[in-house]
Order: C-alpha cells, then sequence, then structure tokens
C-alpha cells in the first residue's frame, strides 16, 4: 500500500508497525491491547479492516469480529456463531486458499453443530475453534489473532471476566487476543495487570486531526472546493471550542466561497453543513432558515434534472426533522421524517426510509399512539421486503422488536412467531436481546437515535 502521499494510510502504517515492533516478535503474548481515545476508533476499524484482508501489513493472521457483547455466559457462542458465519461468506476467498494450500482444513459445520447453551462448553469450543484453524494454515508458526472489537459492550466488568475466563483456561500456542479500551478509562487495567505475563499495551500518538486537514486542504487553494473544505475544517474546530463566532465566520465564508462557483450542489451543502455545526449551539432560527433554503434549492436542482442533489435533498428533510425534535416540536419532525422517508423511496435510496420512519415514530411515541403504530407496521412491511442481507447494517431489529411488542400486547402470537422467524433468519436467534442490550447502550452514552447509524 502505498503512503507517501496519503496521510490516512500514515497513520494506519504507524499502527502496523507498533504491532510488529512490539507483537509481532513475541509469541509469548496472547493479550494485546490497544489504548485509544474514541474520536480515533474509525481509524482502529479502517486498520482491522485492512488486516483481515491479503493486504494487511503485520504478519499475522488476523480474524476480526465486530460482535455486540451482551454477557459472559452467551459471547463464544456468539463469536462463534458470527466465525462461522462470516467463514461462509468468504468461501470465494477461502477456495481460493485452500487452491494453493491444499491441506487447510477446518470443519466449520462440525463446529456449529457442537455449539449449545452450555457456557464452558462454549468457551472450549471457541479455542478448539482457533486452535484448529492456527494449526491448519500453510505457515504452522504464523500466529492467528482473534481482533475483538465489539460494536457495543452491555457491561465492561462482565466482559473482562469473559476475557478472564478464556485466558484462564489458556489460549492455544501462536493465538492471541487483540482488544480495545478507552485510554481514559482503562477499563481492562485489572486484566492486563493479571495477566502481565502474557499481555501488553499499545499506545500510540495519533494526529488524526492533522492528517484529515492535510487531506482537506489538498489541492488549488483557488479552487471552491478546496476553500470550502478549509471552511469546514475551521467550523469544525470552532465547535470543539465552543466558539460560536468563529462558526458563524467559517460558515458564512462557506457560503460565500461556494455560491458563485456554479456548482449548485456545493452551495447547497455549504448550508447544510453551516446549519449542521451550529445544532451544537442550538441555534435553531439560522438553522432552520438554512436548511428551509438548502431544501428550496435542492428541489429547484432535482427538477432541472441534477441528480446529484437528490441525496441532498433527503439529507435536509432530516436535518430539518432534527431541528424540529430538538425544539419539541414532535409532530413536526415526524412530518418531516416522514417525507425523507417518502423522497428517498423517491429516489431510489432503499435503506434510508427504515431510519426515517423510525425516527418518525419515535418521535410521536407518546404523544400519538395510533400514528405511532401506523408507522411501525409501515416501516415493519418495508423492511420485511427489502434482502435479508442489507437489513443487517439498519435499524430493523429495533422496528422489528417495536412491531413485535405491539402484537404480544395485542395477543397476536402467531403474528409475533413470524416477525421471530423472519429476524432469526437476519439476525440470530438472540436478537430480541441484543436489541434491548443496545437500547441500554443509547440510554447509557446519551445518544439520539439519529447519531446512532
Amino acid at each position: 500500500m502505498s503512503t507517501e502521499h496519503n496521510p490516512i494510510a500514515q497513520l494506519v502504517t504507524e499502527l502496523q508497525q507498533k504491532w510488529n515492533t512490539d507483537i509481532s516478535p513475541n509469541p509469548d503474548i496472547q493479550i494485546a491491547r490497544w489504548l485509544i481515545i474514541p474520536q480515533q476508533a474509525r481509524l482502529y476499524e479502517g486498520f482491522l479492516k485492512l488486516e483481515s484482508t491479503a493486504y494487511g501489513g503485520v504478519p499475522d493472521m488476523v480474524i476480526v469480529l465486530l460482535t455486540p457483547f451482551t454477557s459472559a455466559s452467551q459471547h463464544s457462542r456468539a463469536l462463534a456463531e458470527h466465525w462461522i458465519e462470516a467463514y461462509r461468506k468468504d468461501s470465494k476467498i477461502i477456495n481460493e486458499y485452500i487452491e494453493s494450500n491444499p491441506d487447510f482444513s477446518w470443519q466449520a459445520d462440525e463446529y456449529e453443530k457442537r455449539l449449545s447453551e452450555d457456557q464452558d462448553a462454549n468457551n472450549a469450543l471457541l479455542i478448539e475453534m482457533l486452535s484448529q484453524f492456527q494449526m491448519a494454515l500453510s505457515e504452522k508458526e504464523r500466529a492467528l489473532t482473534l481482533a475483538l472489537f465489539p460494536y457495543s459492550v452491555s457491561d465492561t466488568k462482565d466482559y473482562e471476566k469473559w476475557m478472564d475466563t478464556m485466558l484462564e483456561l489458556g489460549l492455544p500456542e501462536n493465538v492471541r487476543f487483540m482488544i480495545f479500551d478507552y485510554s481514559d478509562e482503562r477499563y481492562f487495567d485489572r486484566l492486563m495487570k493479571n495477566h502481565e505475563d502474557i499481555g501488553k499495551s499499545l499506545s500510540v500518538p495519533l494526529d488524526l486531526d492533522g492528517a484529515i486537514n492535510k487531506i482537506a486542504t489538498a489541492g488549488d487553494p483557488n479552487n471552491p472546493e478546496v476553500q470550502f473544505r478549509k471552511c469546514m475544517m475551521m467550523m469544525s474546530k470552532g465547535v470543539s471550542n465552543k466558539n460560536r463566532e468563529s462558526v458563524h465566520k467559517w460558515g458564512e465564508r462557506a457560503l460565500e466561497v461556494t455560491q458563485p462557483s456554479g456548482i449548485r450542489s456545493l452551495f447547497i451543502t455549504a448550508h447544510i453543513v453551516y446549519a449542521g455545526m451550529l445544532f451544537n449551539f442550538k441555534d435553531f432560527e439560522t438553522i432552520d432558515d438554512l436548511l428551509m433554503k438548502a431544501t428550496a434549492m435542492a428541489k429547484q436542482s432535482v427538477k432541472a434534472g441534477d441528480d446529484q442533489c437528490k441525496p441532498l435533498l433527503v439529507q435536509s428533510y432530516g436535518f430539518q426533522a432534527s431541528s424540529k425534535q430538538l425544539q419539541k416540536k414532535k409532530e413536526d419532525a415526524s412530518t418531516l421524517f416522514c417525507k425523507q422517508a417518502d423522497t428517498a423511496i423517491e429516489f431510489g435510496f432503499p435503506q434510508q426510509p427504515l431510519t426515517s420512519w423510525w425516527m418518525a415514530y419515535s418521535a410521536i411515541r407518546k404523544k400519538d399512539k395510533e400514528q405511532y403504530k401506523e408507522l411501525v407496521i409501515k416501516a415493519y412491511n418495508y423492511g420485511s421486503e427489502q434482502e435479508k442481507e442489507t437489513l443487517k447494517s439498519t435499524c430493523m431489529t429495533f422496528i422489528a422488536n417495536d412491531y413485535y411488542n405491539i402484537l404480544d400486547k395485542e395477543s397476536q402470537y402467531d403474528d409475533c412467531k413470524e416477525i421471530d422467524e423472519f429476524m432469526t433468519e437476519v439476525e440470530g436467534e438472540n436478537w430480541r436481546e441484543e436489541v434491548e442490550e443496545r437500547r441500554k447502550e443509547m440510554e447509557k452514552r446519551k445518544l439520539s437515535l439519529k447519531n446512532w447509524f
């Protein structure tokens, strides 16, 4: 991978070099902890995605599992199930590997049959799966690293307990865990202390903001797109410093540099981004004015045949709805979210309507029970007609769970069963439990529905 002119790639290279220096030469290390800050989580996720391909820069065979953690009693089973599922989806890659390594053999079907409700048995099975996979590699001394980067963790102490149990059982030779911890909270200090003979913590000072700035301002300084990117960075800096005047200054500048460009989509984007920055200051009068102008321009541009403005129109409805929601104008918010859903369908954006309807009915849940129910049913019926694979990255589990609860209260148990069967195919047997855990996580972190996805 060429990193000479790519600041983000250079940061990934720093992570690779840290691993290759501190971990790879030490086969005794069986748990490696990255100490990170939340704002850089996406960078580490990108690092993991790269390392799980043939283009990775570390010598380990890296298996990446993003399985949410719900409980110590269920986690080994959940990891095993997701690993088997991913293995089958990567059949083309696996078959290519087997062609060049005919001795490779890993019996996913047999492992699946042995999964049970017995926590200890599942823990042992997961360790066996790791051992057999590593032993099946053509390079017998190559380390197998299981990277655990759960989308959500219901209880950090219970998660620590699960990891401690697995390490006490004993990981196979040439097998290790890669885990992630926030550098400020350091949730797993005790775990690392308990296993200091086989553990190591890694920390790399990454200038992610600097890298993003370099990318944003690269190019001809007189180019309106380059000037706009600079304005965005300065607005973002103003938000970080809680400097409203700076955000207004650079927001107005963004409008000034994009208007004469003749690029309608760029000028509309400047309005939306400027409004988005002002959400941090609850400057709703300016926000609503900017978004109304953006919506009007996007409508005109779409009508004139500018397809680049279609996603901007959908986005502007969503931002308007969020503004109304934050102003406690919940009926208006719901109406705008529904408008966003209808527009997304009209323009052929099949996943957006699910989030829009979810937001719409969540806004009026307590105010209008009948409208709430109608929107839940509408959202579920739409989602159930989509490809199951595409639903995994949407809020369909929340919608399905809400519809399930409505039917359950009405004693419509046959319909509940149908929903359960459908969602089990999409998300697995524990889909309802995982939804509730994700709800708790949202509440704990005070995340809005809009920010969850």
